[in-house]
């Protein structure tokens, strides 16, 4: 093993074979950038698009490489808080290989050490005071460690402690936090309690959705996403209501506060006119159509909200206009939920994470900025400061205040997330959410034919874009400027899906009737939210299209 000096001195060991890689990489990047200034001299596109591919090829490889120096197994720090504690703890050593960036390991030793401490304090108290759930003073507590979804989970346990979040000092969960991860206290049965810390991989390089307000772009950790919205202004008055003062929106029967961005930021909001393409500025203040359902803060509906001028609304006014959208990223970070209205989506990125400058240190509203391909600085946003510089409430007590209102008209029984959308008008589609990799809009002049292929560029690469039409049996879609996108991913291969506005996303108990309206790629119908749709076979579908091999 060959040891590389730290910033801090510290020696970290590096496997022999990872330096040779990344000495072959080197290599092999001199090579591709010797290729590209060879055909920018000879204004060779094609000698240039070739070279600039396997720039982006080996960057990546090297990107991995370089990350791998920086992890370390939790097995050791794990280990060190076993010996601390003697023989009341105990690690699950099939998670001993699970690796993390070192930075955030250095990071949460002191709080999982608390956390152990409280567990056994917990225990220690319980025995004495001859309370129930304190059964026996050898009841030991468990470390576990996996990885999963791009995230490290850490699982501190044991048989006979119940934990409360109150249990939890708040500097152990502000030391978590800090590194970007979450922690939850929950039971295990009828007498055991767990907390449950989710981490990033790495503080380094994180993905990252892009968002923008007015000119200005942002990034939003992935780690603190959990899905993007588009809501159309036609569904504006079923999905966004008001609760007092407040914008809430109703997702899959839970209730959400929603964030201004712009407010929070102070940044003027624009649009793109569906007309001209255009930029506009947005002059709306209510986030709640005029038609929406306003209650009062015990959850009673006191009536409709108005707002200015609501009887004198011009036909060309963005409410009436369908293609009209409000975008909304529902985000997460320590017991706060909430959907953070924006005005656009772009493509998740890998970004280098930079710290903010002096100038912006104060400023609660970012955790870090980062360099963007084109040479902009964008600032990466805290979502667990910006829930309280807002003051919304926990989720607890947002939970709390959805009882009170008239719930969602659901399927009982939720058991599968789908992703729900049109043909035409009156033709209801739906499919599995797993394999859903994102939904966007694009131009359709940006959509291209090659060899009676529909393509569209994306990110450097060719995704092929397919209508409904081409794959069941129904009418084509009708010109349109716009097209909604679903872009899904199976066995690492992408396609697209160019669907009719609204896109929704449902938690349903799939019970598929595939006695009517079976055929290749579709699996039959199913009623969902009063309309008969039919269910999608994503799987079969990228078969039928060459994206995945036949299954035999």
């Amino acid at each position: 093993m060959e040891k590389t000096p730290m910033n801090n001195n510290s020696p970290v060991q590096v496997s022999r074979s990872i330096l040779e890689t990344l000495i072959s990489l080197a290599g092999e990047l001199v090579l591709g950038r010797n290729q590209l200034i060879q055909g920018i001299n000879n204004s060779d596109m094609a000698v240039i698009e070739t070279s600039g591919q396997r720039i982006d090829l080996i960057t990546s490889e090297i990107q991995d490489a370089i990350m791998r120096t920086r992890m370390q197994p939790v097995a050791g720090l794990f280990e060190k808080i076993c010996q601390k504690f003697g023989g009341r703890v105990f690690f699950d050593k099939t998670g001993k290989d699970v690796l993390l960036d070192r930075t955030i390991l250095e990071a949460i030793q002191n709080p999982l050490d608390a956390l152990v401490g409280a567990f056994i304090e917990f225990e220690a108290n319980a025995f004495q005071g001859g309370n129930e759930i304190g059964k026996s003073n050898d009841d030991n507590v468990l470390l576990k460690a996996f990885q999963d979804a791009g995230q490290v989970n850490i699982v501190i346990s044991a048989d006979c402690v119940l934990l409360s979040p109150t249990d939890i000092p708040e500097k152990i969960s502000a030391a978590i936090e800090f590194v970007g991860g979450v922690i939850e206290v929950d039971s295990i049965g009828d007498n055991g309690g767990a907390v449950f810390i989710k981490l990033p991989l790495t503080l380094a390089i994180i993905p990252s959705q892009m968002i923008s307000i007015g000119e200005e772009k942002f990034g939003i950790p992935q780690t603190s996403l959990s899905e993007l919205l588009r809501i159309p202004a036609a569904d504006t008055k079923n999905k966004i209501e008001k609760v007092g003062d407040a914008d809430v929106i109703r997702l899959r029967g839970e209730l959400l506060p929603l964030l201004n961005l712009s407010d929070l930021l102070d940044i003027e909001r624009i649009y793109i006119c569906p007309e001209s393409g255009e930029q506009k500025p947005e002059r709306r203040k209510n986030l709640a159509d005029r038609r929406s359902k306003k209650y009062d803060a015990d959850g009673r509906v006191i009536g409709i909200e108005k707002t200015e001028n609501t009887l004198e609304r011009a036909e060309t006014d963005r409410r009436l206009n369908r293609d009209g959208v409000t975008n909304i990223a529902i985000v997460f970070a320590g017991n706060y939920k909430y959907g953070l209205v924006v005005d656009q989506f772009y493509d998740s990125e890998e970004i280098v994470v930079k710290p903010v400058g002096r100038h912006l240190k104060k400023h609660k509203a970012y955790v870090g900025a980062t360099i963007m391909g084109d040479g902009t600085v964008s600032l990466i946003l805290d979502i667990l400061n910006l829930a309280q510089m807002a003051g919304l409430s926990t989720v607890s007590e947002a939970h709390r205040l959805s009882k009170k209102l008239k719930p969602d008209v659901r399927l009982e029984g939720a058991k599968e997330s789908i992703v729900m959308f049109k043909n035409m008008k009156t033709e209801y589609f739906a499919a599995s959410f797993k394999h859903v990799q994102r939904i966007e809009r694009v131009k359709t002049a940006d959509i291209e034919r090659i060899e009676k292929q529909n393509v569209i560029q994306h990110r450097g690469k060719v995704l092929r874009l397919y209508g409904i039409s081409e794959i069941v049996n129904v009418d084509a879609l009708p010109e349109k400027e716009y097209r909604e996108v679903i872009v899904f991913k199976v066995d690492e291969r992408e396609f697209g899906l160019m669907v009719s506005p609204p896109v929704d996303i449902l938690e349903v108990h799939l019970n598929v009737d595939g006695s009517n309206f079976k055929q290749p790629g579709i699996k039959g119908t199913m009623s969902i939210d009063g309309h008969t749709t039919l269910v999608m076979d994503i799987l079969e579908i990228a078969e039928s299209l060459g994206m995945v091999e036949m299954q035999l």
